[in-house]
C-alpha cells in the first residue's frame, strides 16, 4: 500500500522526501551507487512503498547539491569527481569550521562538554577500526558536535551539506585510500584546545587537521589516477 501523499499535506510530503533522500544517501555512502551509475529511482520508490514524486524531489535536491546530475530522457546519475572540486570543498571547510569555533567555546557549558566528551570518546573507540565507513561516521559526528555547540544554524546546515558533498560525491575509498596516522592525534589536539577554551589553539588545530586530510585526499586521488594509467590490457 502506497504512502498517502496527501496525509497532513506538505508536512507528509516533506517527510517522504526526507525518507527518500536518506535512503539514496545510504546507498551512495555504502557504495551501492558509484560515480557514473544511474540511480534506480523507480525500483527505490517501490522498495520504500511510496510514489515516484518524493524520490524525484529528493534527487532534485541532490542535483542542486551537486551530488547527482540529470540527463534528459535518461534519468539521474551519480556525478564524477574532479580534483578542483576536492580543493574547493576543503577550502570551504577551512573557512567554515575555524570560524565557528569561538561560538562553540562561548556556549560550552556542562551539557556541551558532555556532548563533546561523548563524541570524542566514540571516535577514539573506532579510530583503529578496519571499517573505513565506521571511522568516517564517527569523524563526521565529532566535527558536527563541535559545530552544533556553536548554535550557528546556517553554519551548521552548510557544514552538514558540505560533509554530504565530500563523503557522498567523492567515494570514501578514493579520498581516504592512504592511511591517516595523524588523525587521532589531530582530534586530540582539537579536543584539548576546545576543553581549555583556547580559541586560537582550537583554530590552529582544526586548520592543521583539515590541511592533513586534504593533502591525504589529493595524494590518494593522484595515486588512483597514476594506477589507472599504468593498467594495460
Amino acid at each position: 500500500m502506497k504512502h498517502p501523499n496527501n496525509k497532513k499535506g506538505s508536512d507528509s510530503r516533506k517527510d517522504l522526501t526526507r525518507e527518500a533522500y536518506q535512503d539514496i544517501r545510504k546507498m551512495i555512502f555504502s557504495n551501492e551507487l558509484r560515480p557514473g551509475e544511474k540511480v534506480p529511482y523507480r525500483r527505490m520508490a517501490e522498495k520504500l512503498d511510496m510514489s515516484l514524486t518524493p524520490v524525484v524531489q529528493a534527487l532534485k535536491h541532490m542535483e542542486f547539491m551537486g551530488l547527482v546530475e540529470h540527463h534528459q530522457n535518461r534519468g539521474f546519475f551519480i556525478k564524477h569527481v574532479s580534483p578542483g572540486e576536492i580543493e574547493e570543498a576543503y577550502r570551504l571547510r577551512m573557512l567554515l569550521e575555524p570560524m565557528i569555533i569561538p561560538h562553540a567555546i562561548e556556549n560550552l557549558d556542562e551539557e556541551g562538554e558532555n556532548q563533546l566528551d561523548r563524541a570524542y570518546n566514540e571516535y577514539l573507540e573506532v579510530s583503529h577500526s578496519p571499517s573505513l565507513k565506521i571511522r568516517l561516521v564517527k569523524d563526521i559526528q565529532y566535527h558536527m558536535t563541535l559545530a552544533e555547540l556553536s548554535k550557528q544554524k546556517l553554519s551548521i546546515l552548510t557544514l552538514r551539506h558540505l560533509f554530504d558533498f565530500l563523503y557522498l560525491r567523492f567515494s570514501q575509498e578514493l579520498l581516504f585510500s592512504r592511511p591517516q596516522e595523524n588523525a587521532a592525534a589531530d582530534h586530540a589536539l582539537i579536543y584539548n584546545a576546545v576543553k581549555a577554551r583556547d580559541v586560537q589553539a582550537s583554530r590552529d588545530a582544526l586548520k592543521k587537521h583539515i590541511t592533513n586530510i586534504y593533502e591525504n585526499a589529493v595524494e590518494g586521488f593522484q595515486e588512483r589516477l597514476d594506477d589507472s594509467e599504468k593498467i594495460i590490457f
